[in-house]
């Protein structure tokens, strides 16, 4: 029995892998651990994200499957839009704290040549730290992204002849911990991306933080014009 349902357990370790780095799920990730980057924050943000998305994914699949209730189809809806509002803020409250930010350059001589360096006044404000202290904020937004993003995962189960409760529930499980796996892989590489530009390229890390801001307010926008 378990070796003819392996195919299906497979199918949805792999689906969930790049179901994970969809566009708004890897902006949200970026976005949270833009507050104040390293690459421990970075991982344990993608992992508490796939937490909250898997939950909601499983407890679908044990609502539809097992007790024949779907999810209110306003309640996905909702959820969507909430996403896009999401990434708005995210991005828009990221440049706030850019404005609170001291940026300094320092400069030192080694013999004959002068050298200059940008970094941020860590000392300045503590808006980074009360930031990010709720480690409940990655679970929420998996869950918000667990219910817009819900349907599609669900609609699968029937299309490859799977009604069984327990193949369901294996299924989700599988799909869930690819996303987890998926989402730590890219909060690992971004956190190092970020610490090797913050070490070693100031300026580069200075607007790469900026990027990542904007990237998540134009997303949001459109995600939003999207589910209206």
């Amino acid at each position: 029995m378990l070796i003819e349902q392996l195919p299906i357990i497979l199918l949805g370790f792999t689906l969930g892998m790049m179901h994970a780095l969809d566009a708004d799920h890897v902006m949200a990730v970026s976005s949270l651990s833009n507050q104040k980057p390293s690459l421990r924050r970075t991982v344990l943000f993608s992992a508490n994200w796939a937490i909250g998305h898997g939950s909601v994914l499983v407890i679908s699949g044990l609502l539809l499957f097992g007790l024949g209730i779907a999810l209110p189809e306003a309640l996905i809806h909702v959820a969507e839009m909430s996403v896009g509002v999401l990434l708005i803020v995210l991005g828009l409250y990221s440049f706030w704290q850019f404005r609170q930010q001291k940026v300094v350059i320092t400069k030192h001589r080694h013999g004959d040549v002068e050298h200059s360096h940008w970094h941020h006044d860590e000392h300045g404000k503590d808006v980074e730290q009360t930031a990010t202290k709720d480690g409940h904020l990655p679970v929420m937004v998996g869950v918000l992204h667990g219910l817009a993003g819900s349907a599609p995962a669900l609609a699968l189960i029937p299309a490859i002849g799977q009604t069984e409760l327990s193949v369901v529930i294996g299924y989700l499980l599988m799909f869930s911990i690819g996303v987890m796996l998926s989402m730590m892989a890219f909060g690992l590489g971004l956190g190092s991306l970020q610490g090797l530009l913050k070490q070693r390229y100031d300026m580069l890390f200075y607007w790469s933080r900026r990027v990542i801001a904007l990237a998540s307010t134009l997303l949001g926008c459109f995600w939003l014009y999207q589910a209206v």
